[in-house]
């Protein structure tokens, strides 16, 4: 034994690698029916750095690993979070704020109640509502407070893993309360099920022009007034002959047009068009053809459709998009990511310049731009590094965790400038995320497991019951608020909490009890906005 922890101490790097791989199979391991994931890292570190107090790692891995972690976070969400508060995001965002800021005063009261001091106060914020990014933010002021006081570095990093001490304890609970909040509310509440959302399905209709509104126009002046019908034109029927939507055709009377659309929006094409016909020119393939093609070329990613000049430029147009799992009906301003999956209709002797033109290459859909990367990241660390002036005298920083984050949710937003890229195709993205947090989990989890040891021997349970009071009184109140009183659907309720958390396992659950999309679309709407409040709200609470 003693030669083992001798190389641990040795090789860090050793030790990296064994807190990983051992963690991450002790995180797949079924307690009563829930698994700790990607946590049971942080605990397997915990208990290889209780082996040793020498036994450490160093701060470039677990801080490198935040980075990765929180940037991809804001990069994918970014658009979502943003085009949230075109409804109802405000209020939802508000009202989870409020919650953030409930549970704050909660952990006051009982950091107060059970003689805690700041950090450990903040650490109990963090781990009651599994937030990593929070705690490492906690740590980076803790660091500060060292270097402020020139303490040793012996003693600073002693006052560093003070939250991480408090967070290790009440995470667990963090996690199991809210999934046992969930079932226990549901039962109460007598919901046994939830109305599944019906996906829109996408047809190709045609109709008759009659309407002598459009009669004489362009379909370029038609669709200027209609800029979000919710339906596409693949093709035009004009005296006998088919052809390619573009602008600058010429409606008349007798004219058939092909609309790909929802069932909504094939209403709203009756309406502007005229009656349907059963002619089904979209059934003919001699002429004009659709091919599905990946969107892996940078020189398209993060443009949109109408700036692609597909008319023009390769006489095709899309009528399709499949994103994920979901196909929509992409409109002029909608922006290409990589890994969509688009139908393209043009001649059939058009389609090696298609695929060609749009990359159409599985791996592409996987690569990256690694300058685009490190450019966003350096400037996350930046913002990060900002001093936010305070009453009294004292400042706030955003961090490693909230710098990034902030950052990468605008350039999420933006998607491209001029030729640089700043999305991150999904495979690639997820895989970062999960390396980032897996080395994060494993440094933190280690430089704490001693303080973590002498600490259960103190005073653990204490923090362990006031983190439980936290976790359960926070979720059961967010559940009644939100369903009771702003009557949001339960299941939507279920994500919203998920998102207060930040924690995917609470998603995973909810989602799995609904079976519907909207935990999933509760999750994205407050996530972004907790990730940084709950990063500050740490901070403020040393």
């Amino acid at each position: 034994m003693h030669s083992f922890v001798q190389a641990l101490v040795e090789y860090p790097l050793l030790t990296v690698f064994i807190v990983i791989g051992l963690g991450y199979l002790v995180g797949q391991i079924s307690f009563f029916g829930f698994k700790f994931g990607v946590a049971g890292v942080l605990f397997m570190g915990i208990a290889v750095g209780a082996l040793d107090p020498a036994i450490t790692i160093p701060e470039v891995i677990p801080s490198l690993g935040l980075i990765m972690f929180v940037y991809t976070i804001g990069i994918q969400t970014g658009p979502g979070f943003f085009n949230s508060f075109r409804e109802k995001g405000a209020r939802d965002n508000l009202f989870i704020l409020g919650m953030l800021v409930l549970a704050m005063a909660l952990t006051f009261a009982m950091g107060y109640a059970f003689h805690l001091p700041g950090a450990r106060r903040a650490g109990l914020y963090a781990g009651a509502l599994t937030n990593t990014p929070a705690l490492a933010a906690t740590r980076e002021r803790m660091r500060e407070q060292a270097r402020q006081q020139n303490l040793s570095p012996e003693q600073a990093r002693a006052l560093a893993d003070e939250p991480v001490v408090a967070y290790s304890i009440a995470y667990p609970i963090g996690v199991i309360g809210v999934l046992l909040s969930f079932t226990l509310m549901r039962r109460l509440w007598g919901i046994k099920e939830f109305t599944p959302e019906e996906t829109p399905v996408i047809n190709a209709r045609d109709y008759l022009v009659k309407n002598p509104g459009i009669e004489g126009r362009t379909l370029g002046d038609i669709m200027q007034l209609h800029r979000d019908p919710g339906f596409v034109i693949s093709r035009v029927h004009q005296q006998g002959t088919t052809q390619l939507a573009r602008p600058d055709i010429q409606l008349n009377h007798g004219d058939v047009v092909v609309v790909v659309g929802d069932e909504e929006g094939l209403e709203r094409a009756e309406q502007i068009f005229g009656q349907p016909t059963e002619e089904h020119i979209e059934l003919d393939r001699s002429e004009f053809d659709f091919r599905r093609v990946f969107v892996s070329s940078r020189d398209v990613v993060g443009k949109k459709v109408n700036e692609l000049e597909l008319e023009t430029k390769l006489a095709a147009n899309i009528t399709r998009l499949r994103r994920g799992d979901v196909d929509v009906v992409p409109t002029p301003d909608t922006r290409l990511e990589f890994g969509d999956r688009i139908r393209v209709l043009t001649r059939r002797s058009n389609f090696a310049a298609v695929s060609q033109f749009f990359g159409d290459s599985i791996k592409g859909t996987a690569e990256t731009d690694f300058g685009s990367v490190s450019i966003g990241m350096v400037l996350g660390v930046l913002v990060g590094m900002l001093p936010i002036p305070l009453p009294g005298g004292q400042v706030l920083r955003l961090g490693l965790a909230g710098g990034p984050l902030l950052v990468a949710l605008v350039l999420g937003m933006i998607e491209r400038t001029g030729r640089v890229t700043w999305t991150i195709p999904i495979s690639a993205n997820l895989t970062l995320r999960q390396i980032g947090l897996l080395l994060f989990l494993a440094g933190v989890g280690t430089k704490a497991g001693y303080s973590f040891l002498t600490t259960m021997r103190g005073n653990g349970l204490q923090m362990l019951l006031a983190g439980a009071m936290m976790t359960i009184i926070t979720t059961i109140l967010t559940l009644v608020i939100g369903y009771k009183l702003l009557k949001i659907p339960y299941d939507t309720v279920m994500g919203m909490m998920s998102g207060l958390q930040t924690q995917p396992a609470a998603l995973a659950f909810s989602a799995n009890v609904a079976r519907t999309d909207r935990p999933n679309l509760g999750y994205a709407t407050v996530y972004p906005m907790a990730m940084i409040a709950k990063i500050i709200l740490a901070q403020l609470l040393v």
